[in-house]
């Protein structure tokens, strides 16, 4: 009797932005990914995720009310420097979006509206690395 190596966990990408309907677009999006997806309009509850689970892709709006995207992820880059950085956005030429990438708060824009195949092949990439030919 052979042992059998223990099941890889899955991947988890995390997105975060204080407007439903958005989240509830990447969530239609990105259903049948080879990763586990969470979403949340609090930033309380995706720096929990971060903070005891190993999150590989954290995606946060640039505007938010409580906590803006960027000021996020500088607490995600000091807390979990291995999380996968992206900032979603309407506005990528704004200054503030421009100097928090020059600072290396975040490794990618996501602008809205985004092209939903390219999203989904830059976060298969960015999560899935040399893994894509093992997924369906």
């Amino acid at each position: 009797m052979t042992a059998q190596a223990p099941p890889r966990e899955r991947p988890l990408v995390v997105a975060i932005d204080d407007d439903p309907s958005i989240l509830s677009a990447l969530r239609r999006l990105l259903s049948g990914e080879p990763y586990e997806f969470v979403s949340t309009t609090d930033p309380d509850r995706a720096l929990d995720l971060v903070r005891t689970r190993q999150v590989s892709l954290l995606m946060a709006d640039f505007r938010m009310p409580i906590l803006s995207g960027t000021g996020l992820l500088q607490v995600v880059k000091a807390t979990s420097p291995s999380t996968i950085r992206f900032i979603i956005t309407a506005y990528p030429q704004s200054t503030w979006v421009v100097r928090a990438k020059e600072m290396e708060v975040m490794e990618a824009v996501v602008e809205k509206p985004w092209n939903d195949e390219e999203l989904k092949r830059t976060i298969r990439n960015r999560v899935l690395g040399g893994r894509l030919s093992e997924t369906p």
